[in-house]
């Protein structure tokens, strides 16, 4: 028998295309095809030059700019180093070598574009027969700006380095009592006069229009926002419409508002925008209970939900334990009164209007209901009352919407469905945890919309592909992975899936 021999250095001649090493049922190849598709509905115009380098295809940088957000990466030299070496950021931007300026540059440039392409996403939804939008959840986050605590400026120390800059006398004393911030503008020798004036007096819009004490210096549209801890931070408010049925997200609205009260038309506006169409329900949680959001309902014929501060403690327990707290003061509807603790009735006294110091936003309606002579004689007279009160007076806010919507969060058929909005939540975990939005360098408003969006866009995609590809766990499946773990490893299995 003859033996073949064996040469180790044989070279080999064979074609392979650029998507060789790329799995088939991998999530790049469908950011391919759906920016691809939707690549010339954008109307993008490709830049060509007269000499040197051509530009980097538009198309190829946001396939590029996409898929590195799905896989989180966000540092623009870490997605450059992988279009050289790594085979799926190869098929993904067709083999072209960005540097990490041009990676920078083009996120930026192709802002306007991710809302478009986020739309997109929520048709496919629709084509595909995941979603038909009858249920949409409006919620709030903040989001922390580029902007520490300690780099902001006074509106004292703004007007103060105004006229100093317009050639107005100022005493140097002051000048060198600026703070830090401050003297930063003083001393900062890349910046003209002019520059510097334009500056401060941005600066001083900035007072004007947001009623702030002081302006960051780095960002001068964010504002202090009190966090979920209690803690106040220079942050970004963050409005999500969010899809029940696919926890697709609809729309993101950048506010400088520290208070969700009066967000819920702008952002419902964009989500109807981005889906075509108006949803059957728009649910919310109580801040948003207000009459700007209850006329909005009205107008556009939404079915809204909206439950009252009561309901809301109602529904999670956590009720006032004082028996004789307003929170326990039973309202009947068809007499128009409040029926207390101890059975007896308080009657509607007077309603009265409370003016709003802001001009854009409607007067506070107030109705006042007691029952002078019931407290009078009641045995429960120290128990309810403080020493100083003669009888209880209870507080209702709001008119006619407000005691409607009232009415219908009260009915079994409403707290069914406004159940469905916790499933906002995920959203906003998933960016803060895995997209890192706290970590992006973005300044300004719009700079920051634009990047969210991108990270919607990224996070829709994903989404997406997940139900295309049927990628869903349920109830059974934990279950046996935890046992399966539990198993291998001696654990004991002591979990709660609900």
């Amino acid at each position: 028998m003859v033996s073949k021999k064996v040469i180790k250095n044989q070279a080999e001649l064979g074609i392979r295309t650029h998507d060789f090493n790329v799995p088939k049922d991998h999530i790049s190849r469908f950011v391919v095809d759906f920016i691809e598709e939707c690549y010339p509905i954008l109307g993008i115009k490709e830049n060509k030059k007269k000499g040197g380098r051509p530009s980097y295809p538009p198309c190829s940088m946001l396939k590029l700019l996409v898929y590195a957000k799905i896989d989180h990466i966000e540092s623009a030299r870490v997605i450059a180093e992988m279009t050289k070496y790594h085979d799926i950021y190869k098929f993904v931007c067709d083999r072209i070598k960005p540097s990490e300026r041009s990676i920078q540059r083009y996120r930026d440039e192709f802002g306007r574009y991710y809302e478009v392409l986020l739309q997109m996403t929520l048709k496919m939804a629709v084509k595909k027969g995941f979603t038909e939008f009858n249920h949409v959840v409006v919620d709030g986050t903040i989001k922390k700006a580029f902007n520490s605590n300690q780099n902001m400026i006074s509106k004292k120390e703004t007007n103060l380095l105004v006229q100093f800059y317009k050639g107005l006398e100022v005493d140097p004393k002051k000048l060198e009592k600026l703070n830090k911030p401050a003297q930063k503008i003083l001393n900062d020798k890349e910046m003209s006069n002019d520059e510097k004036l334009e500056l401060l007096y941005d600066i001083r819009t900035q007072f004007k229009f947001t009623g702030q004490d002081k302006i960051p210096m780095n960002d001068i549209e964010a504002r202090m926002m009190k966090g979920k801890k209690g803690n106040f931070l220079v942050a970004y408010n963050i409005q999500s419409a969010v899809d029940y049925d696919t926890k697709l997200i609809c729309a993101l609205n950048v506010t400088q508002n520290p208070t969700d009260h009066y967000q819920l038309p702008e952002v419902a506006d964009k989500a109807i925008n981005n889906i075509g169409k108006v949803p059957k329900h728009i649910s919310a949680d109580t801040i948003y209970l207000n009459q700007i959001s209850l006329s909005y309902f009205v107008n556009k014929g939404i079915d809204g939900l909206i439950p009252t501060r009561k309901q809301s403690k109602e529904k999670i327990g956590k009720l006032n334990p004082n028996q004789f707290h307003k929170d326990h003061f039973y309202y009947i509807s068809d007499l128009d009164l409040f029926m207390c603790p101890a059975g007896q009735p308080m009657y509607f006294y007077k309603e009265y209007t409370q003016p709003s110091e802001d001009p854009d936003k409607p007067d506070k309606i107030k109705r006042l209901y007691n029952n002078y002579t019931a407290c009078k004689y009641c045995i429960h007279r120290k128990s309810c009352l403080t020493d100083k009160q003669t009888h209880k007076t209870i507080t209702e806010n709001g008119g006619r919407l407000e005691r409607a919507m009232f009415f219908k969060m009260e009915k079994e058929e409403y707290k069914e469905e406004f159940k469905k909005r916790p499933s906002v939540e995920g959203p906003f975990g998933i960016f803060k945890e895995q997209y890192h939005v706290e970590q992006e360098i973005v300044i300004g408003m719009v700079k920051t919309e634009e990047r969210l969006n991108l990270d919607a866009l990224a996070y829709n995609m994903k989404r997406l592909y997940n139900l295309i590809q049927g990628n869903k766990n349920n109830k059974e499946d934990i279950v046996d992975f935890c046992e399966s773990i539990s198993t291998t490893h001696q654990l004991k299995l002591d979990v709660t899936i609900f």
